[in-house]
């Protein structure tokens, strides 16, 4: 071996120095870059969170309403309208409703309003409609050529915190509008009563008990409508009204369904109009502060058949 001159050994020294120095280099680079990357990567996907908790927020709004549709079978077609001329038939209909709804109550609140909501062709604007109910009114015309039957399903798409339990929900049927001076008969649909649990009661005969309109409470002691000046014109079924006078609810029809009901007859060309009020009625002894922030969705749907 030839022995190095210390020139020689001084510049390999250096050499290896600078090697060291040009790797340190690199590494620090590589791994700037590889931090720069982690970094982009959390971003992106802290954006993507933030782009689905904004979706979902923008589908919750979006779905801040309830529809009202018809289907069809074979010959029997149905057709929805926000007038009675059926100006836009469709058969397909959006109703918006607040995405926070308050409780209220019908007694001496929204019983006044029940007229000018009736008179109103389509959702009904009026004051308190944006935050305490929904109202709306429309048509159903048999717009085929036979006679035919229909059925009406109001179905609980959604349910949480039991919020169903304190809801009412109101419908006004006329079956010959305007042609009568009657504003159509009116039927309110409300969760059977229930315990502190939210148990449903059970009459001696395994009936469930039904809840009153407008429960007793601080505003009222019995709600007796028959009489009162706010429901001129407007028809009740008999057998919704207790021999006391006292108006009673309609149980829901199941779980799931507010009602499902026996197929009606509709002529060819006939017209029913139909008023759908929707609130949370502060009565009711379900109504408290534990079904804040609870969620109900809803849908109408009229289904006919040539046949029952």
């Amino acid at each position: 071996n030839v022995e190095k001159t210390p020139e020689q050994l001084t510049q390999e020294r250096l050499r290896k120095e600078n090697e060291y120095i040009i790797k340190n280099k690199r590494v620090r680079r590589q791994t700037r870059r590889r931090t720069a990357i982690i970094i982009l990567l959390l971003f992106l996907l802290i954006v993507g969170l933030l782009g689905g908790v904004t979706y979902a927020i923008m589908q919750f709004v979006d779905e801040s309403q309830f529809r009202v549709s018809v289907s069809h079978s074979g010959t029997a077609w149905l057709s929805l309208s926000k007038d009675y001329e059926f100006t836009n038939p469709t058969s397909v209909m959006d109703v918006s409703a607040p995405q926070n709804m308050d409780e209220c109550t019908l007694c001496n609140y929204l019983d006044g309003k029940l007229i000018e909501i009736n008179n109103t062709d389509g959702a009904y604007k009026g004051s308190g409609s944006k935050d305490y109910y929904i109202a709306t009114t429309f048509y159903l015309k048999n717009s085929g050529k036979d006679d035919v039957y229909y059925k009406e399903i109001i179905t609980l798409e959604r349910k949480y915190k039991g919020m169903e339990k304190a809801i009412r929900v109101m419908v006004i049927k006329d079956i010959e509008p305007p042609s009568d001076e009657s504003r159509g008969v009116i039927t309110v649909y409300a969760a059977p009563k229930s315990d502190a649990e939210g148990n449903t009661l059970y009459d001696e005969e395994n009936n469930p008990l039904l809840e009153e309109v407008v429960p007793p409470g601080s505003i009222n002691l019995e709600y007796k409508p028959i009489g009162l000046p706010t429901y001129e014109g407007f028809e009740f079924n008999p057998e919704d009204i207790r021999e006391d006078g006292v108006w009673m609810t309609k149980p829901f029809y199941s779980d799931n369904y507010v009602t499902n009901s026996e197929f009606y007859p509709l002529r060819q060309g006939e017209i029913i109009k139909y008023s759908i009020v929707i609130w949370l009625e502060g009565q009711d002894d379900q109504c408290v502060d534990d079904i804040l922030g609870g969620q109900v969705k809803m849908e109408v749907e009229f289904s006919a058949s040539s046949r029952k």
